[in-house]
Parts: C-alpha cells; sequence; structure tokens
C-alpha cells in the first residue's frame, strides 16, 4: 500500500508538469511545476559537483529556496542520477518506506504496528503530494530510537548526524542518549560522525567553496526564520487564538518555554528502563520538533503526527485519549485534504492554525503523564520480541 500510494502520488505530480499548459523552462512553467521540491533537491547535487553555490536564487531552474545542508546532496545523489521523471517516483518510493520500515522495526505488537501505518497514511499522502523529506525525517527519529534500544549507540549517533545534515532539529533526537547506559561513548561518535558528515562536501569541491556553502545554509536560515509568518507553529496557534503580535521576542519566549517543559521529565530517571516510558519520550520528540519549529508547513506534519500514533498505543486507553486521536484526525491529517471542504480551510482551519491545535494538546497530555504518572507504567504495552 505504501508503495503503491507514493509511487501513485509521484506519477498524479508529473502528469501536472507534463500536461502542463505552460512550457517546460520558462518561467510560468517553473512557478506552477507540482515537481519542485524535488528540482530542488536534484539540483542542489548538480550545483555541488559544478562547483556552484547551492543557495540564493535559481530562478531559472526553481522557485523558493534550497534550505538544506552542504552535505543534503549526497543523500539525493542516487536519484539525482536518474532521468527526473523516474527519480521523482524512486524518491517519494523511498521516504515512504523509509517510514514504512521504521515503524516496523518498533519492538511492539504487530497489531499496533499496523494502526500506525494506517494512522498516518493520510499525512503521508500530504507529504508525498509535496515531494517533501519529512517522511524520512520522521524515520530517522525512529531509526534512532531503535538503535538506542538495541545498544547501538554508534549507529544512533550516525543517524542523528545525518538528520542533523538533512533538517537541523534532527540534532533533537540526541536527546534520548540520556535515557541510556553508554552515554559518554555516544558523544565521541556523535562528534566523530558529525565531522564526517560536515566535510563529506569535501569529496567534489575544495575547504574554501565548502566554507561559502555553509555561510550561504547560515545565511539562508536566518533570513527564512526572518521572513516566515505563516507557519503551523504553536507560536502561530497562540498568536491567533490571543490575538497579539508575534514578535521575535514573543517566539523566542514560548520557545524557550517549551524546552523548559520538554527537559523537566528528564527528573524521571528512574523510568528511564520503562520502555513505555521511553516510547512517550519518543512521541514526545516526533511531535515537539514540529509544532514548535519557526517554519512548520503542512506536510511536515508527518513527522509530528507519527508521534501522536505513538502516543495512543503506548499510552493508557481512555475517552480523553480517543477524543484527542479523532481530533487530531479531523483537524491535523484531513483538514489539508480533498476530504476537507476548501471554505473550511481557508476561513477557519489556516487562520486559526487548527492543525496544530490537537498535537499541541496531545503533546502537553505526553509531558504531563511522562512527569506525573504512577512509576508502574509497563502492565498495559506488551513489547513483542
Amino acid at each position: 500500500m505504501y508503495v503503491v500510494v507514493a509511487a501513485g502520488a509521484a506519477i498524479h505530480l508529473e502528469l501536472f508538469d507534463i500536461f502542463s499548459s505552460y512550457r517546460e523552462g520558462t518561467a510560468d512553467f517553473i512557478l506552477n511545476s507540482s515537481m519542485n521540491n524535488y528540482i530542488i533537491y536534484q539540483d542542489s547535487f548538480l550545483h555541488l559537483i559544478h562547483h556552484e553555490m547551492m543557495y540564493g536564487y535559481h530562478w531559472s531552474e526553481y522557485y523558493d529556496w534550497y534550505l538544506y545542508s552542504p552535505s543534503f546532496p549526497f543523500l539525493i545523489m542516487p536519484f539525482a542520477l536518474l532521468p527526473k521523471y523516474i527519480g521523482v517516483v524512486v524518491w517519494c518510493v523511498f521516504n515512504a518506506l523509509a517510514l514504512f520500515y521504521g515503524i516496523k522495526l518498533l519492538n511492539i505488537e504487530e497489531r499496533k504496528k499496523v494502526f500506525i501505518w494506517w494512522f498516518v497514511l493520510q499525512e503521508l499522502i500530504i507529504s508525498i503530494q509535496n515531494v517533501q523529506v519529512n517522511p524520512l525525517v520522521a524515520a530517522l527519529f525512529i531509526f534512532t530510537f531503535v538503535a538506542f534500544e538495541r545498544k547501538k549507540v554508534g549507529v544512533a549517533a550516525l543517524i542523528i548526524a545525518c538528520s542533523l545534515f538533512i533538517k537541523v532539529f534532527g540534532i533533537v533526537g540526541a536527546s534520548l542518549f540520556i535515557l541510556y547506559p553508554q552515554r559518554l561513548k555516544f558523544i565521541g561518535y556523535l562528534i566523530f560522525w558529525c565531522g564526517v558528515v560536515f566535510f563529506l562536501p569535501l569529496v567534489f569541491i575544495s575547504f574554501d567553496e565548502l566554507m561559502k556553502q555553509y555561510m550561504g545554509w547560515y545565511s539562508t536560515i536566518i533570513n527564512l526564520h526572518s521572513t516566515n509568518v505563516n507557519d503551523f507553529s504553536v507560536m502561530q496557534l497562540l498568536s491567533s487564538f490571543f490575538r497579539f503580535s508575534l514578535s521575535d521576542a514573543l517566539r523566542y519566549s514560548i520557545q524557550g518555554t517549551a524546552v523548559i517543559l520538554f527537559c523537566v521529565k528528564y527528573i524521571r530517571y528512574k523510568s528511564f528502563g520503562d520502555s513505555q516510558f521511553r516510547l512517550l519520550f519518543l512521541a514526545s520528540i516526533l511531535v515537539w520538533t514540529t509544532i514548535f519549529n519557526n517554519a512548520v508547513e503542512s506536510p511536515s506534519f508527518i513527522i509530528a503526527i507519527t508521534g501522536v500514533s505513538i502516543w495512543y498505543i503506548a499510552d493508557a486507553k481512555s475517552k480523553l485519549n480517543l477524543v484527542l486521536l479523532i481530533l487530531a484526525l479531523i483537524l491535523t491529517s484531513f483538514s489539508h485534504s480533498d476530504l476537507f471542504p476548501r471554505y473550511v480551510r481557508d476561513n477557519f482551519i489556516d487562520p486559526f492554525t487548527l492543525k496544530c491545535l490537537p498535537c499541541f494538546l496531545i503533546w502537553l497530555k505526553i509531558e504531563y503523564e511522562l512527569v506525573f504518572r504512577k512509576k508502574e507504567m509497563p502492565a498495559r504495552i506488551h513489547v513483542g520480541k
């Protein structure tokens, strides 16, 4: 099902471009291309090997900016070497299967994996339709968790390093290391792998060129923050609900408070050995990194909704949890699909950032459970072999 959905969504996008009323290569074609994100990814590799700056404006190739690290082209390289209309299908299938197998590796009952696979599918479709890398990012968080669970701290460090150089918030996966032994060994591995991934582009370019690329990345991220005003973050949610202007100071204050709340659960160090506690911790990471992101878009919520589904199978069953789950399905997943009336989305969902609301409420519930719940947690979750 994941292969069919991903390939089908990619082919659907291709047909829009193939039968576009604009001639390929013109400004109108580029502006209206359904495959714009993939062209950004693909051209990043071409820019790297041709010693060109990846950042800044490339309006003759695509609209929008390249936002990823100078090392990202190594991820896209196998796909960029394929013809465009084949590469985009393989890329979309690869992202879907990464998330599928990430969930499959979780050490939980099969029926719970099946629930997660189906629950996240609609949000996966939204992300695939935008040719996003977010399903892979969600998978990397899960792969990190699985590596820690299997006591492979070197592998966990490598995955986190790769996540960081895809999207900066991938470093949040490192917050898991405190739950496990061999902490110093992990830190050593993380420093090593970050260094390797940082300098990876030297295979194609000089050191001076690499430093210019990193400066371009830094400038682009800073500029994105200063110009982004229509995200789906908690900061935007609170601003729309309470009718206050969202200044940088307020945005940073909300994010700072969120960091403190995120870290409070570390006081429950005696629960680190509890598998259910660790699963909820993973769910917290997946939701938190999405809803407190300055530049979160609708397709980014595949990361949060994966966390929501993991929370639901790990937490106690209750009417409140079921209501929150249904709310997430309707407002988060369905609100930006063709299943939802456009009028409602344009006049209520987006203006009030309601896509984020269920995930925010669920994240608060997760934090409450992790900090205040009783120590006896394992009875409700049956971990498979």
